[in-house]
């Protein structure tokens, strides 16, 4: 039995330590396989990077033309070859067809695996580097601790510290904020002048915020509350500190100390102390984010704010505008703070000697402009003249912050922008002058102020004089040769609204180049642009002259280039280009044609119908000016008074003033005379007899020798109904009864599906009706059955 016993105690003690070490075994198995999943899944995103970055490299080859794509088999099972390039394992000799070697594959894995080995080793690196700098910046860490320690000691009371303990931490506790707010800037860190994130990091994580707010309390000294906002302020110019500083109630604080120091009681040394400066500096820098700007208008800082705008040192005066500008961003605040009077400081404050106080005090003005309420409360109180003033002064580019005068001229232009946009302060802005100053910064001001100028110039275009007009033309030519497209934009915004008649048009064609400089435009790779740039380009059209010299002058070549503007994604271009081709296409037809795909043809020949006007304008400008040429040997045989006369009735058949009469404009004739409808062919047939060069239309010189013919007694088809026009007294007024007839004939089933869409519209809005009475039925019966049912359940309910 002892010896049984013996054996079952050994071989359980065996069966112990074989479970034991499988246990450490399958550990080990499981470290291991973890530490190989890990490894895989870096090196999956280490191949990933490389065959992003390889498919990238061979999409770029093919579309470059470089390479060629391989084509793919079908019904059959796809080649290595296809397989790797859809892997984006593809190399040159896969991409012409030639199948890679085994060498050349063994290569390229090696290559892979020797990129992968040095990402990891680059991350590996990364890592030790991070760390190192952790464990390198821990006593500074440390020292930071002690600092916020410090400070926390002087906010907080105790029962258990004496008035020792407590003495020694108030005077130690400056010097703590000091040196938290020079940790905040960056001035401790290796890098002198360098910020340093982590130092910041390490304040909000060591809890430094909350000490720092708390004693933001005059009763505990100007001089901690000063160190301390100054060490805030630091903290809240970083994006991710902000928030955290904005959720501490530093705001409350910092907005008690602005109210006490604008109180009326209060000394006005006061408003100009250095704790007033950094209060308002820290203020400025949370106001960036929205939450912290409604938070100080919710705790009261705008009548603070204000009155600091007003009797504050120059760098309160400069923040407390920084801060009304954001808080001035929601309509409300922004109508709040003009009512508490916030436009006559900050007026005042354009004229001061800092720039700094200017420039924050205009871009405060910028935002309240934006009401309608506040532009009348701001012209009011001079701010025309003011600006005005403020932009003419002269800049000079060797001073150093010159560029501070440019950027308050900029704000100034922008807030002139926005009292031009209400047309009742437009007769006191012209009395005053803006037209003048406008015209003076296209000439001198920076990109921003020619842009503003230029809009300016837009809204009060009905009382920019002739000889203003005149001013503008080299200016925004000079604009539209500039590098920013919004000035461009602007520029051909303003070429549409201020050069309207045919000859203002040719003056600033011929005095500033504009047609060049649009047309050049359209090269431009910005589709932001090309709407404005056909769209000035159109207008200056309206002048008869104007097709010509983009048709004549060689070094235009304009048609290419808007046969670019067709496939557009833009909608609006599309039409556009469509409109300027036609116009085009009137004056040559045959070479403009000849320059534009065969599937457009179509849509030249039936522009947009919103250009219909326009190119019937264009048409009878066209016809007015006389476009037919009397120089030739056909018009030397015709007397002045036969010339006139065959002029006459070509124009009234040119409808569109083309040059040439085609078949529809024939047939348009032959109706008109009387002798109904004929098909086309027949239409054509009598073309085809006169048509000396085979375009298929009749030219102006063709049409000469047809009267020609009709006088010498030779008649052809198309010459005797001519000559039946002529003879029975054929005047411009019947071909316009004709045109007339014909054109509601064109335009009845037009008129018809209009009528169709109307219909179907009203029977739409019947039925909405119906469904809404129906709405309102049911519910009047549903609430009637309600009190039906409550009376009937109060009546149970009383027996």
């Amino acid at each position: 039995m002892d010896l049984l016993k013996k054996a079952n105690e050994a071989a359980s003690s065996a069966l112990a330590t074989i479970e034991h070490k499988t246990a450490k075994a399958l550990t080990k198995i499981d470290d291991a396989v973890g530490f190989m999943e890990e490894a895989i899944h870096d090196i999956e995103e280490v191949a990933g990077e490389i065959l992003d970055g390889e498919t990238h490299i061979i999409g770029d080859l093919l579309r470059r033309g470089l390479l060629e794509k391989p084509t793919k088999k079908t019904g059959h099972r796809q080649s290595d070859e296809d397989q790797s390039v859809k892997s984006g394992i593809v190399s040159v000799n896969t991409l012409t067809n030639k199948g890679p070697s085994a060498d050349d594959s063994e290569k390229m894995m090696r290559d892979r695996a020797s990129n992968a080995a040095d990402v990891l080793r680059l991350r590996q690196l990364e890592k030790e580097r991070l760390a190192a700098a952790e464990l390198a910046f821990a006593p500074r860490r440390d020292a930071i601790d002690s600092l916020v320690l410090d400070v926390q000691l002087s906010s907080a009371k105790p029962k258990h510290m004496s008035f020792v303990v407590e003495s020694a931490a108030r005077r130690m506790a400056p010097t703590a904020a000091t040196g938290i707010a020079n940790y905040a800037r960056g001035s401790m860190s290796s890098k002198a002048g360098t910020v340093n994130k982590m130092e910041r990091k390490a304040i909000v994580e060591l809890g430094g915020i909350e000490p720092l707010s708390d004693s933001l309390d005059e009763a505990l000294g100007e001089y901690l509350c000063t160190c301390c906002a100054d060490a805030l302020a630091n903290l809240a110019i970083d994006d991710n500190c902000r928030g955290a500083v904005g959720d501490s109630n530093a705001i409350e604080n910092l907005v008690n100390i602005l109210g006490n120091a604008a109180h009326p009681d209060a000394d006005v040394s006061a408003r100009q102390s250095a704790l007033c400066e950094h209060a308002a500096a820290c203020l400025r820098n949370l106001a960036l984010d929205e939450s912290n700007a409604k938070k100080m208008a919710v705790c009261g800082a705008i009548p603070a704010l204000i009155t600091l705008c007003n009797d504050g040192s120059p760098v309160t005066r400069c923040m407390s505008a920084c801060c009304l500008a954001c808080i001035a961003k929601f309509k409300d605040r922004c109508e709040q703070i003009c009512d508490y009077g916030a436009v006559q400081p900050l007026i005042r404050m354009l004229e001061m000697e800092e720039e700094v106080c200017q420039l924050s005090s205009a871009g405060c003005l910028n935002e309240l402009s934006r009401l309608r309420r506040n532009k009348f409360k701001i012209s009011h109180n001079k701010g025309f003249e003011t600006l005005i003033r403020v932009l003419a002064r002269p800049r000079d580019p060797s001073i150093e912050g010159d560029f501070l005068l440019q950027m308050v001229q900029e704000k100034a232009m922008l807030i002139l922008l926005n009292l031009v946009e209400d047309d009742k302060l437009h007769k006191k802005a012209v009395k005053l002058g803006v037209i003048a100053t406008s015209i003076h910064q296209l000439e001198v001001g920076s990109s921003l102020g020619k842009e503003a100028a230029a809009w300016i110039l837009c809204h009060l275009i009905k009382h920019v004089t002739e000889e203003q007009r005149v001013e503008t033309a080299v200016p925004l030519a000079d604009m539209i040769r500039g590098n920013q497209w919004s000035t461009k934009s602007a520029s051909c915004k303003a070429i549409m609204q201020i050069f309207r008649t045919d000859d203002e048009k040719l003056m600033f064609i011929k005095k500033a180049d504009g047609l060049k400089c649009l047309v050049d435009m359209l090269q431009e790779r910005e589709p932001r642009l090309h709407e404005n740039t056909l769209g000035a380009i159109l207008a200056l059209m309206e002048n008869p002259e104007v097709p010509d010299m983009l048709l004549d002058e060689a070094d235009l070549d304009v048609v290419p280039k808007l046969v670019r503007m067709i496939g557009a994604a833009n909608l609006v271009v599309r039409k556009l280009t469509f409109g300027i081709l036609k116009c085009l296409s009137i004056y040559d037809t045959v070479s403009v044609h000849a320059k534009i795909p065969l599937q457009h043809h179509y849509y030249i020949e039936h522009p947009p119908d919103e250009f219909m006007d326009f190119i019937h304008s264009f048409v009878t400008k066209r016809k007015e000016r006389g476009y037919l040429s009397r120089v030739g040997k056909m018009s030397e045989k015709f007397t002045d008074e036969e010339l006139n006369e065959y002029e006459a009735l070509f124009t009234e058949l040119d409808d569109d003033s083309s040059g040439s009469i085609d078949a529809d404009e024939i047939g348009l004739l032959v109706e008109a005379m009387g002798g109904g409808k004929l098909s086309e062919d027949q239409l054509q047939e009598m073309i085809n007899e006169v048509d000396m060069d085979g375009s298929g239309v009749i030219e102006w010189d063709e049409f000469l020798i047809i009267m020609w013919n009709l006088k010498t007694g030779k008649k052809t088809g198309l010459g005797g109904i001519l000559g039946n026009a002529l003879a029975t007294g054929f005047k411009r007024s019947a071909v316009g009864k004709g045109f007339q007839k014909m054109g509601r004939f064109y335009n009845r089933k037009k008129i018809e599906m209009q009528e169709l869409m109307d219909a179907e519209l009203k029977e739409q809005r019947e039925a909405e009706e119906r469904a809404r009475m129906a709405d309102k039925y049911w519910e009047a019966e549903k609430l009637k059955r309600e009190r039906l049912r409550n009376e009937q359940r109060l009546m149970n309910q009383a027996m």
